[in-house]
């Protein structure tokens, strides 16, 4: 079975909530800001993976001291239903693929992608790992605190986790409903964690051995409860700290992402000089795509067309110095546009060979540089009409506009409804008036191109 998107049930997902999701992430896109985008990087670091676990280890330490052993035997349950409910169960039962993956072709996403840092994860997103684990952990702490003299500052967590889920959308890297089903998870497995955890120290109370696991004994002097919140405190700081600053630099364009470029151009993070996801045949792969290639490639030796090619200097995006704009907007207003908004994708077709997205800022600039000195001149009123659509390239820009382009030497340019004939002169293509209807050789029908809906 194809692991990407086709039939399953996150593929079901995209489509029922397609536009609910789209809405919020307009939502978010649009107070997009360098402040809020370093607050939501705060904020997401508290449900990381790193954190977690680290959390995860304090919570072990707790439940070797009376006092706390409460709090730690429900941390550590919680933890572990949240863990095997999202990674084990959930996630490869809904196979969601990743936003950033999906709406690739959405010029506005992509730029709310880039604006907010373009993080990047290696995994399925359905439901949301750092809203599960955000909202685990608060909600253990908020019933314990709920049920101590100190219940005024119980809400301080499930807001912290809220906005933990928050980022994670507002960072483009999760749906809104992928960090619903995050919280429906966490809250669900903090409860349950809490409730195991006060069942079990019921069950020891008043036992020799409640009293016998202490670590508390080692402190001669004891220890008082304002020392003890203070410590606690301060090692949250550090694991708080340690998560932050090793997740600050995920994302981003050096980032080394998977060479899978099948459904999609994968922008998952690959799996680098890992001893359990190793290279296949010199590429490097996110967890996903390395699992289902691995297979492939032990089974027949290579990998098919679903791993991106290196750039080469023979291929035809690297080598277009001849282009023709047959698409609005003209070439003219690209050339100022690209001054002030540079693109941030570029899509690539050639009629039944390729239809890519290319990101790499090199090829997009070699590209547009065999462009910028296309002219436009007089329109054809041959009264033929033949639409050019074997190749064309369309740049998406960071304002949300998109230019496209495309050229075939000889032929017909359709532009606004007019048609064009583009010649060449010097390596560089002018649309000039054309005196003659441009005819294809009677002796090759099957060449004839017939009007391109979508281009035009």
């Amino acid at each position: 079975m194809n692991l990407l998107l086709a039939g399953t049930i996150g593929e079901l997902l995209d489509k029922i909530f397609a536009g609910f999701d789209m809405a919020v992430f307009s939502f978010f896109g649009n107070i997009q800001c360098g402040f809020l985008t370093a607050i939501a990087k705060i904020f997401t670091a508290m449900g990381s993976t790193k954190y977690v676990a680290m959390i995860g280890v304090l919570a072990l330490v707790l439940c070797f001291f009376r006092r706390t052993r409460k709090v730690g035997l429900a941390l550590v349950f919680a933890i572990i239903i949240g863990t095997l409910i999202t990674n084990i169960v959930v996630k490869p039962m809904f196979l969601r693929v990743r936003p950033y993956n999906t709406l690739q072709n959405i010029p506005e996403y992509w730029r709310w992608y880039l604006g907010a840092g373009s993080l990047c994860e290696s995994d399925y997103c359905f439901p949301s790992g750092h809203t599960t684990g955000a909202f685990e952990i608060a909600t253990v702490l908020c019933l314990m605190y709920a049920t101590t003299k100190k219940k005024k500052i119980a809400w301080i967590f499930p807001v912290i986790a809220l906005l933990t889920a928050a980022s994670r959308v507002y960072l483009m890297v999760h749906y809104v409903t992928d960090v619903l089903a995050g919280f429906i998870v966490g809250t669900f497995a903090g409860i349950m964690g809490f409730l195991i955890s006060r069942a079990i120290c019921k069950a020891l109370k008043r036992r020799p051995i409640d009293k016998k696991v202490d670590l508390a004994k080692l402190f001669k002097k004891g220890y008082s409860r304002k020392a003890a919140e203070l410590t606690l405190f301060i090692v949250w700081l550090l694991i708080f700290g340690v998560s932050y600053v090793t997740s600050i630099g995920d994302g981003g364009p050096d980032t080394i992402r998977c060479a899978y470029s099948g459904d999609y151009d994968c922008q998952n993070e690959a799996q680098v000089d890992s001893k359990k996801y190793p290279a296949i045949d010199g590429k490097e792969y996110c967890k996903i795509h390395w699992k289902e290639l691995s297979r492939e490639f032990a089974e027949t030796g290579v990998i098919t067309s679903s791993s991106k090619e290196e750039p080469e200097d023979n291929k035809p995006v690297l080598n277009a110095g001849l282009f023709a704009f047959y698409h609005d907007p003209a070439i003219t207003a690209f050339q100022e546009n690209f001054a002030t908004a540079k693109p941030v994708k570029m899509r690539y077709y050639r009629a039944g060979q390729s239809d890519e997205m290319i990101t790499d800022p090199e090829i997009i600039q070699k590209a547009f540089d065999a462009l910028s000195k296309v002219q436009i001149t007089e329109e054809d009123t041959s009264g033929l009409m033949v639409s050019d659509s074997s190749l064309s390239i369309t740049f998406y820009m960071e304002d949300e506009t998109a230019y496209t382009f495309g050229f075939e030497t000889p032929g017909q340019i359709n532009y606004q409804s007019k048609y064009y004939v583009a010649t060449g002169t010097d390596d560089i293509y002018h649309l000039e008036l054309n005196p003659q209807p441009v005819e294809e050789p009677a002796e090759e029908p099957e060449e004839e191109w017939e009007e391109d809906d979508d281009a035009a």
